[in-house]
């Protein structure tokens, strides 16, 4: 069958249509077909498509594949199927079903609403391509590997949650946990809407988690040079030792000016990956060696500790 642009001249009205019932008034949308085979009824909307099309979804591909009644009710003389969604989330899963190539080179980060639209649809019809396309997009912004977390795991990690919870993306939870666990609640951040976003349950995750990574940076800051976890005892040279103790003070202090707390993974990681050769070259041998073994396992306790923090 040809698929035709949207016709403006065969749009749903507007106005009151009776279809041997009450009469509800129903809004145009942007996709009613004028050779569509199928109407998707959602809340006050309607979407006049193709059979084809639908066929992504394994529901509706089973569900299509059955004889419907002489009588079934119709629109525009095609099926009507009336669905309990959200017409956002569907306008989200018409746009990629008719254009998916305008999803595939969307760069990271792609917008967020988008992602839970997507995922809800492609999770509920079982439309295998647009869910790993969001859940992709998810891990980009929430990744396992929480060295790769950049700014844009920030924004929207209390939804994120949600909706790893509501669609089975545990993957991202550990990142989205931290992500939110950074951003001070006072600054009016999105941190500070986790009590309307968030369960109970998962709230009470966070104050847990934000707890034990504050005792983490304390422990640090009372005795940067105790031996991190899996390391014998040391004991600085008496030239390193006050250089030492700053530099890993001023890495692990948060600035009380700023909305976030100080991203200890991140400082971690920098060390290991863009190391401070000014500073290094004042230390001795013995003592570099040390510091480049700490930044190491402290950098990977807290990464892998992750989950347990935060009670995942």
């Amino acid at each position: 069958m040809r698929e035709s642009s949207p016709d403006d001249s065969s749009l749903p009205p507007t106005k009151r249509r009776r279809f041997g019932g009450p009469s509800v008034p129903h809004l145009s949308t942007p996709f009613w077909f004028g050779d569509g085979d199928i109407v998707l009824e959602i809340g006050q909307h309607r979407f006049k498509v193709h059979r084809t099309r639908l066929q992504c979804s394994e529901i509706f591909s089973d569900m299509l594949a059955i004889p419907q009644p002489e009588d079934a009710e119709a629109v525009d003389g095609c099926p009507l199927v009336q669905l309990a969604d959200s017409v956002q989330d569907w306008q989200v899963a018409l746009k990629w079903i008719y254009d998916p190539d305008s999803f595939a080179v969307m760069q990271h980060p792609v917008p967020f609403p988008l992602l839970p639209s997507a995922l809800r649809i492609a999770t509920k019809y079982e439309i295998a391509a647009l869910r790993a396309w969001a859940v992709s997009h998810l891990c980009a912004r929430w990744p396992s590997d929480l060295e790769r977390m950049d700014t844009a795991s920030l924004p929207c990690a209390a939804e994120a949650i949600t909706l790893a919870r509501e669609c089975e993306v545990p993957d991202i939870l550990a990142a989205a946990f931290y992500a939110l666990s950074l951003q001070r609640f006072g600054y009016n951040a999105d941190g500070g809407r986790s009590h309307i976003v968030l369960s109970q349950a998962d709230m009470r995750r966070l104050v847990i988690g934000r707890e034990r990574l504050h005792d983490f940076a304390t422990q640090l800051l009372l005795d940067p040079l105790s031996a991190a976890p899996g390391m014998p005892p040391f004991e600085s040279c008496d030239n390193c030792r006050e250089g030492l103790q700053h530099y890993w003070r001023a890495k692990v202090a948060s600035d009380s000016q700023s909305p976030f707390e100080r991203w200890l993974l991140r400082e971690f990681y920098m060390m290991l990956t863009a190391p401070d050769t000014l500073f290094e070259s004042g230390l001795c041998v013995t003592c570099l060696a040390w510091h480049k073994d700490a930044a190491w396992t402290r950098f990977d306790t807290l990464k892998t500790s992750m989950p347990r923090l935060f009670c995942l």
